[in-house]
């Protein structure tokens, strides 16, 4: 079991180290698609200064605090998609027949899935994240945390997108909801909670987790509290495993029914 799980990360990095070199290939458009992504999420910067000139806090937060959402959000967001990209195409993999090609590898389907793409663009993401960290929350210790903690966001995120890509294996272009669900995650990552209503609180922390991928790792940078970092540990460990049992499971109607209505 150790042997195969081993084999299986060895086999995963080579895949994402392939990937990145074919997306350097061309080094001018892999370079805009970079700075341009950050230009664009730096825009944002502008809004907040915009709102903290005529307001001290926003129900406490103060701008740092705020931007410190933005960082967390963005890294982990673009971390997902350099790793683990393939999971965003898994509908059109399945619908296709694509993902026979996935299936005859001696390594976990999934595993191969979500390392068979990269998005160059998400480079920008990453970076921002720790420029948006260095200038507006800036210390050795933030930095080493921060780290950590957009691992355990890109996990949440991926794995929560996994999920719900897994109805396609059920519902022809059923992408549809999980892109609905995927923008309603970043929107609730991207903010404070203070913000929203008990019942968008609710939910934010249960179907849609943007709480946890990146509520809660902002308050362990602003506060940590061991207890908040097992909550966010256990979390993690929880969906990734719910993510690889409803793909194999949905794996099953794939092989027995082979969705021929979605590959006409």
């Amino acid at each position: 079991m150790l042997t195969e799980v081993k084999n299986n990360i060895k086999i995963m990095f080579i895949s994402i180290k392939y990937n990145l070199i074919k997306a350097m290939e061309n080094n001018v458009a892999f370079a805009t698609s970079v700075i341009m992504m950050i230009v664009n999420n730096a825009s944002f910067i502008i809004q907040w200064l915009t709102i903290f000139a005529f307001k001290e806090s926003l129900g406490g937060y103060s701008l740092n605090d705020v931007m410190l959402f933005w960082a967390i959000s963005s890294g982990g967001f673009g971390l997902a998609h350099i790793l683990f990209n393939g999971i965003i195409k898994m509908p059109e993999y399945i619908e296709t027949g694509k993902l026979d090609a996935y299936l005859t590898v001696p390594k976990n389907p999934l595993c191969y899935l979500a390392t068979s793409s990269l998005e160059p663009s998400a480079f920008g993401d990453l970076i921002y994240g720790y420029i948006a960290l260095i200038i507006f929350n800036f210390s050795i210790k933030n930095i080493l945390l921060y780290t950590i903690l957009i691992i355990f966001g890109a996990l949440i995120y991926i794995s929560f997108v996994s999920i719900y890509n897994s109805l396609s294996f059920y519902y022809y272009r059923s992408s549809f909801i999980t892109d609905a669900l995927r923008d309603a995650f970043l929107n609730g990552s991207l903010y404070p909670d203070v913000i929203f209503n008990r019942g968008i609180k609710i939910i934010f922390f249960t179907l849609i987790p943007s709480a946890l991928a990146s509520w809660i790792p902002v308050h362990l940078i602003m506060d940590f509290k061991l207890i908040n970092l097992i909550i966010l540990i256990l979390f993690t460990i929880s969906i990734v495993i719910l993510a690889f049992i409803t793909f194999n499971k949905g794996l099953k109607n794939y092989s027995s029914s082979n969705l021929m209505q979605g590959r006409s």
